[in-house]
């Protein structure tokens, strides 16, 4: 999984680096997940403990939150100075020491523990170490939902439909529930962020009792109102929405947050007509409006909710 790196960020400053790194062949090599916990192998035991050794062999680094998953890591780690090399050296260095001791273990010279390279992300601020924490800490209830549910999280990198735009400069990729696009009504959500309080509260009630009768709500979800309204129907024991997202798929994409638990529930499908690039693409007005207008073609109709 050689992962993107951030464009033109200086991986040997201070600072805190989600890290995810996948067994070879995603081999469940680290141990089992059951009632929502991590349940740890010998060498998953290895990899934390080599895991937490980690300032041991680069004092400036503190190795930070980490969750070891059958398959593969989530850590966070701490540059708590100035690093003469990248942070990636520590991290390849990490791996390499996990490889040779396994391979002693485990009594197989040969063994392959690690996919190539990994994934990062530079975390900014606090609020996203908070929610990034939350989701590390998370994981195994995660992944239970995936192994217990795997029809709900189907991916599709060249999707095709009657319902989907077909143009010669959109390539479709899904994730979630494919068969959401059959439902019988789709109906098309767009709410301004200059809407007032009073006529929020009709679009929402209006929305909830579209989900009740059946139908399956689409939007991009980008406005206050258009996520309130989401975050309303999750609360809900019916209804699914149809998420249009602005970028395309990272390659260990999953939902975020609550919409991870519709995902499991059958309830969520996220389209992109966009490609992956690796950078976060910039939301403008144009990207809106042609968001809301795939939406509303999608959905067979020129008004909106």
């Amino acid at each position: 999984m050689p992962g993107k790196r951030m464009f033109k960020h200086d991986y040997s400053r201070v600072g805190f680096y989600m890290i995810t790194i996948v067994s070879a062949g995603r081999k469940r090599l680290f141990g089992t997940c059951k009632n929502n916990q991590a349940q740890l192998s010998e060498a998953g035991k290895t990899v934390l403990r080599r895991w937490k050794e980690i300032p041991e062999h680069r004092p400036a680094v503190e190795a930070n939150t980490c969750v070891i998953m059958p398959d593969h890591l989530h850590g966070i780690v701490y540059v708590r100075k100035k690093l003469t090399k990248p942070v990636g050296e520590t991290i390849r260095g990490f791996k390499s020491g996990v490889t040779s001791e396994l391979r002693r273990q485990l009594k197989t010279p040969g063994l392959n523990v690690w996919e190539e390279g990994y994934h990062d992300r530079v975390i900014m601020d606090v609020e996203t170490l908070r929610t990034e924490r939350a989701y590390i800490n998370d994981n195994p209830r995660r992944y239970c939902l995936r192994k217990e549910n795997p029809q709900m999280f189907l991916r599709a990198n060249y999707l095709t439909h009657d319902r989907l735009p077909a143009e010669s400069n959109i390539i479709w990729a899904g994730f979630g529930n494919l068969f959401l696009l059959d439902k019988p009504a789709l109906a098309p959500l767009q709410v301004s962020r200059r809407v007032s309080s009073q006529e929020l509260a009709c679009r929402k009630a209006e929305a909830l009792e579209l989900s009740w009768r059946g139908a399956v709500l689409a939007s991009p979800f980008i406005s206050p109102g258009e996520k309130e309204i989401a975050h309303a129907l999750m609360n809900q024991e019916y209804g699914s929405l149809i998420l249009l997202r602005s970028e395309g798929f990272p390659p260990l994409y999953k939902p975020p947050g609550a919409y991870f638990d519709l995902c499991a529930q059958g309830r969520l499908l996220v389209l992109s007509p966009f490609a992956y690039t690796g950078r976060k693409q910039p939301l403008t007005r144009e990207r809106c409006l042609r968001m809301n207008q795939l939406v509303a073609e999608m959905c067979g109709c020129n008004a909106r909710l």
